[in-house]
């Protein structure tokens, strides 16, 4: 069985979550909470990471089985299956979703007039690959790319300093609208919260008691990476012209004018983005497969490698016709639908707890 180490639990989880809050969802943050879109992302990361701490508890409680194996004498066949299969397709709508993002944002900025169905076979044979190759290379890859991602991403508040209107400030402390906060806190919620699947990888890791340490440093570091950059945009664009960027990240690296070596500064970062996307899209799609194989107790899940990715791709195709459209998914219910997948494990946590309590009085 391949193993992973606490740091690139550290270093995956972490680029896990700032890749696609910053990079596609910063907008719709600050249309939510618009100058206190950092509350919501500090409140909705809390209440994430403890909704993470049940699926933790679940899974140091048997940490060499997978939730896929033993759910069923937890809460019996009748309900684990069509939970798990709530999940599995969970997670292939996810990879899916991001998938689809991360083809509309190529087509948009460097592939105009490039077929849709081109970009993301392109990317499936990638994925494929990389499913196929198993958890440790998804793991490796992550930590191979970290410290230039984080470097990559902190550095441009600092070079855009010159543009931030500071007076701004001011409005982040004293403009509260808590209906705002509220939907802002319910999706970073929904994002954070999706570190739960840990119950479908823990007995890859090594350390296991130290795994929510390693999660807890993952979340502090992506609310620092995000927060330093979305406190940016918002003084150096305002709440109003945020709200109505497709990529306000992308803006922000555009402002980037240092000197002439750092002129075309963008095109590598967005580069390693999009590795980082590459490696949560791929995460998603290899626990899907790992859950087929574990619930119905198969050997391998290479050979469902290439037919999941197939089905990912399509879906990320289909799923939606526009950028408007998918925007609409997202606002009518996507992050409910991730939230309700998110807390599945504490239901499994809470009826394992009482089933045990009941033992133990018996």
């Amino acid at each position: 069985m391949e193993r992973v180490s606490q740091s690139q639990i550290y270093m995956l989880f972490s680029h896990f979550l700032f890749t696609t809050t910053l990079g596609f969802f910063a907008s719709t943050l600050v249309k939510h909470g618009r100058y206190t879109a950092w509350l919501s992302l500090l409140l909705g990361s809390a209440i994430g990471i403890v909704i993470t701490y049940f699926a933790y508890k679940l899974a140091i409680k048997r940490p060499t089985q997978f939730l896929g194996s033993y759910g069923k004498e937890i809460l019996g066949k009748w309900l684990h299956y069509p939970l798990i299969i709530m999940m599995i397709f969970s997670f292939m709508f996810a990879a899916a979703s991001v998938l689809r993002q991360l083809q509309d944002f190529m087509i948009e900025v460097y592939l105009p007039a490039t077929p849709g169905w081109a970009v993301s076979a392109m990317f499936g044979i990638c994925l494929a690959y990389a499913v196929r190759s198993g958890v440790g290379t998804i793991f490796r890859s992550s930590q191979g790319i970290f410290f230039l991602s984080v470097a990559g991403v902190l550095i441009v508040p600092f070079f855009v300093h010159k543009e931030i209107n500071y007076h701004m400030a001011i409005a982040m402390f004293n403009h509260f609208e808590m209906k705002g906060i509220w939907n802002g806190t319910y999706m970073v919620t929904a994002l954070y919260a999706e570190m739960t699947f840990i119950t479908f990888l823990f007995p890859y890791f090594t350390s296991q008691n130290k795994t929510m340490r390693s999660l807890i440093w993952a979340v502090i570091t992506s609310v620092i990476i995000v927060l330093t950059n979305l406190i940016s945009i918002i003084l150096v664009f305002g709440p109003d012209l945020t709200a109505n960027l497709q990529y306000p990240q992308l803006e922000l690296i555009r402002y980037i004018r240092a000197a002439a070596t750092l002129e075309n500064l963008d095109p590598v970062l967005i580069a390693i983005w999009l590795s980082s996307l590459f490696i949560k899209i791929s995460l998603f799609l290899y626990i899907a497969i790992i859950c087929v194989t574990h619930t119905f107790s198969l050997k391998d899940h290479k050979p469902f490698s290439l037919f999941m990715t197939v089905i990912v791709v399509g879906l990320s195709l289909y799923m939606v016709r526009s950028k408007p459209e998918f925007d609409e998914l997202y606002r009518h219910g996507e992050f409910t639908f991730l939230l309700l997948v998110d807390l599945i494990p504490i239901v499994y946590f809470v009826v394992d707890q009482i089933r045990s309590s009941r033992v133990k009085q018996g």
